[in-house]
């Protein structure tokens, strides 16, 4: 057992994941997620259509090939186009980061020092690819910590039960899995996400009239 792989995709990592509910309370605003049913059908599209083209290919790419860290961070800065998701992917990397650097294995496996800013999904690969995981592992850790997140949104969100939470969070896993198979030898430069009707919610979300999250 990979206990460092374990500590990597827990959600209660303090790094801001849980601040974040990632466009789904403008979802929620709009009605198009009101119970289990649809908070799974929403996360599920999330995760096909918006995480694993972008983030998921980039995981991949990082975790085997960790010297391409630079340039996939340039990726991330350049592909995620909502300011609110952009800057909470800029806060959880700087903050992974900052933690990681206090764990003596993870040390050497950090993306290096300087004046750019580092995307979660970039810090989280090199971790990953220090810990010893293979490009599908990462991916699929880096995919079922963001279910975890959007779905621990819907249950403070719509509201449903931490019960019905877990549930759709288990029926998520062969997603999860199929994600990870398709996505762990994609190169890098074939990352990318067009979801535009994502994005029109991402960006309705800083603008509602009351709202529990970041974005």
């Amino acid at each position: 057992m990979n206990l460092r792989l374990l500590q990597l995709g827990d959600s209660a990592l303090p790094i801001g994941g849980y601040s974040h509910s990632w466009g789904l309370e403008a979802a929620i605003d709009r009605q198009l997620v009101r119970d289990a049913t649809s908070l799974e059908e929403w996360t599920r599209a999330y995760l096909c259509w918006t995480l694993a083209p972008l983030e998921g290919v980039i995981v991949g790419a990082v975790a085997d090939c960790p010297t391409l860290a630079e340039e996939a961070n340039e990726l991330m800065w350049a592909s995620i186009m909502p300011p609110t998701l952009r800057n909470a992917s800029r806060d959880m990397g700087e903050q992974l980061r900052a933690l990681a650097s206090s764990w003596k294995w993870a040390v050497d496996s950090l993306p290096r020092e300087t004046q750019k800013q580092w995307h979660h999904a970039v810090v989280f690969a090199c971790l990953t690819a220090g810990a010893g995981a293979t490009p599908r592992e990462s991916i699929a850790i880096y995919l079922h910590q963001a279910a975890l997140g959007v779905v621990s949104a819907g249950v403070r969100g719509v509201p449903i039960g931490h019960t019905h939470g877990q549930q759709v969070l288990a029926r998520l896993h062969d997603d999860i899995g199929e994600l990870a198979d398709q996505y762990h030898d994609k190169p890098l430069e074939t990352a990318g996400s067009n979801c535009t009707a994502y994005e029109i919610l991402c960006y309705e979300q800083s603008r509602l009239y009351t709202r529990i999250f970041r974005s």
